[in-house]
């Protein structure tokens, strides 16, 4: 067997520890819509597809240069990637009755990001997307994905409990952005280093975000 096959595994396996958890740890009734999230966010790669689609065509995945290469890295893959997952969470799902605040909004996004994942990792892996990847990027792919995930998921969340709806989603939006350019740009660039010190901080952060959210107060 290709060893790059065992990474298509990983979200799936993901996502169905997450339901089984949520199962035996808290008396949810929203399996239908955290499966439909997960269904949603493998539809939604066909926007980063048709953005790869353009980008290529006008040639703006030739990175020759830092500035060519951050673009494509932040705009055209990072971007595209996050707005498509967004676009599920902020008008799909912040909308229900039971998506109340920020710990609804990062398990909505957590499914939405696995479900893209799932199709995006087969998609790179046979270069129908992006770039050429290692084994490396594979492997990371999908935990790179949850960080981003509990960041858009935890601001649109919050939107959700206070008035100024439109800035924290654009904040998520940018932040789950910024973060997933940077990890493709140290792939792009083999900055390893750059990528260790991108994981570290990611994980303080979202730990602390997962943290919050689980004490943000929001209405019955």
């Amino acid at each position: 067997m290709n060893i790059q096959i065992l990474s298509f595994f990983i979200a799936p396996v993901i996502a169905l520890l997450l339901i089984f958890y949520m199962r035996f740890k808290f008396q949810i009734k929203t399996y239908s819509l955290i499966k439909k999230a997960f269904l949603f966010g493998a539809i939604s790669i066909l926007l980063m597809v048709l953005v790869q689609i353009l980008a290529s065509y006008l040639r703006l995945d030739e990175y020759r240069n830092i500035r060519r290469t951050a673009f494509y890295a932040f705009v055209v893959i990072g971007f595209s990637s996050e707005f498509a997952k967004f676009l599920v969470l902020r008008y799909y799902f912040q909308p229900k009755e039971n998506f109340k605040g920020p710990l609804d909004g990062i398990i909505y996004s957590f499914m939405i990001s696995l479900g893209f994942v799932t199709v995006a990792t087969v998609l790179y892996a046979y270069n129908v997307i992006g770039a050429r990847v290692d084994l490396l990027f594979l492997f990371t792919y999908a935990l790179a994905n949850i960080v981003f995930a509990i960041l858009l998921g935890f601001f649109v969340g919050l939107g959700k409990t206070r008035q100024n709806r439109f800035i924290d989603s654009m904040t998520g939006l940018f932040a789950a952005t910024f973060f997933h350019g940077l990890y493709i740009l140290s792939f792009l660039t083999k900055d390893y280093r750059l990528l260790i010190i991108l994981a570290v901080g990611s994980i303080i952060i979202t730990i602390l975000l997962t943290l919050k959210s689980l004490k943000v107060k929001v209405g019955d």
